[in-house]
């Protein structure tokens, strides 16, 4: 695991005894109506990020203003007191009662310090400066989330001051330029004030800044990907399978996608199955509009059938990996279930999967068996999730 950076600002927004909607408004308000001064470096760079996802880039290309992660079953604000917010050009800010985290610029931290190109580096701290100035603040420390000594500084839970006499009893003074941290990691620490930035220069938006459009790569064989066999071995980008029961029989609709190719695949599990696969620009796009379609019909995705391969030692697992993968990619082809997990740690070495036939499952599994040799023992549980009954086969 790398050490990233974890810049983080201060700020002088009232935290206490206020409730979660109220400092929303107000924060949004203030990064809605803010317009960075380097604002079209700040978008090239995201779809220069982001030039191999179209959904990215379409969404890189039309989000202008800043949205919040909502108060759920997973997230309460009272318990966790901080706000994510989410805004263009993939930026993300994270808002406490002490400061304000930066999830970009996206650099390792020694990368940070060593960037030769200064002006790159001064769009970013552009950036940085103009966030911080917008709240009251005017300093940023850069911090590191792992595997440093100054990994503990990213959730210090007291102010920046406090945080800033901290680093300053055990460190002494803040370095001033980038090149005397790089000189010593270990001891060294650069909370900046942004006096350096040159703002009479910008960094050029040329040719390494091509600005992609949202359509797919369709650089594939379709003869080729039309062959059920060949796609089985692809690693699509996305994969969705649903099921509904339509007179006594469930018919299952999977569609995947990756770049530019579609295959929409449909049938009776068990019985019959149609297999369409094309070339699409808007890949991505299609592939939600149908997915969307097929919820309408009345499609789901829940598997009723939890389906569990317990193994009983870590070498029956090795034995058992190919069969297993090809398991997992024969349950989603036949239409019949999809892999939902595993838990592979001392005594307990499990696989899950859910499933709408057992049966059919079970013959999958033993065709796999045979086609890869697995060896060792394993044990096949299945149960309904309507009545929590477990049966052993």
């Amino acid at each position: 695991m790398g050490t990233d950076l974890s810049p983080i600002g201060n700020h002088k927004i009232r935290f206490k005894e206020r409730h979660f909607s109220e400092l929303t408004t107000e924060i949004k308000s203030v990064l809605d109506g803010a317009v960075f001064s380097n604002a079209e470096f700040l978008r090239r760079f995201a779809l220069l990020e982001n030039s191999n996802d179209p959904r990215s880039i379409r969404k890189i290309k039309t989000k202008q203003d800043w949205t919040i992660e909502e108060e759920d079953s997973f997230y309460d604000f009272a318990q966790d007191e901080e706000i994510y917010f989410y805004g263009p050009f993939d930026l993300i800010l994270i808002f406490d009662a002490h400061k304000i985290s930066f999830l970009n610029p996206p650099y390792r931290y020694w990368q940070w310090f060593e960037m030769v190109d200064d002006a790159h580096r001064d769009e970013w701290r552009k950036y940085l400066q103009q966030v911080v100035k917008l709240f009251a603040g005017d300093r940023v420390l850069y911090a590191a989330d792992n595997g440093h000594h100054l990994d503990e500084f990213t959730c210090y839970e007291g102010s920046f001051e406090e945080l800033e006499n901290v680093l300053r009893e055990k460190y002494g003074k803040s370095k001033t330029r980038f090149q005397e941290v790089a000189e010593d990691y270990e001891n060294s620490y650069f909370i900046d004030d942004f006096k350096t930035i040159d703002w009479s220069r910008s960094e050029p938006l040329d040719d390494s800044y091509v600005e992609p459009d949202d359509k797919s790569n369709t650089a594939f064989d379709l003869k080729t990907a039309a062959n059920k066999d060949n796609l089985k071995q692809m690693k699509f980008d996305n994969e969705a399978l649903h099921h509904k029961l339509i007179d006594g029989k469930i018919h299952f609709y999977h569609l995947a996608r990756i770049d530019g190719l579609l295959c929409v695949h449909s049938g009776i599990v068990g019985d019959k199955e149609t297999l369409e696969v094309r070339l699409d620009d808007y890949a991505p796009f299609t592939f939600d509009r149908l997915v969307e379609a097929i919820n309408i019909e009345g499609f789901g995705s829940h598997y009723d059938i939890l389906f569990t391969v317990k193994f009983d030692s870590g070498d029956t697992l090795h034995s058992w990996r190919d069969a297993i993968t090809d398991f997992e990619v024969e349950l989603k082809w036949q239409g019949i279930g999809q892999k939902s997990g595993g838990f592979y740690a001392d005594e307990k070495i499990e696989a899950y999967f859910y499933v709408v036939d057992v049966e059919l499952a079970k013959r999958l599994l033993a065709d796999a068996e045979n086609r890869n040799a697995a060896k060792g023992n394993i044990e096949v549980y299945f149960s309904n999730e309507n009545n929590g009954k477990a049966e052993l086969s």
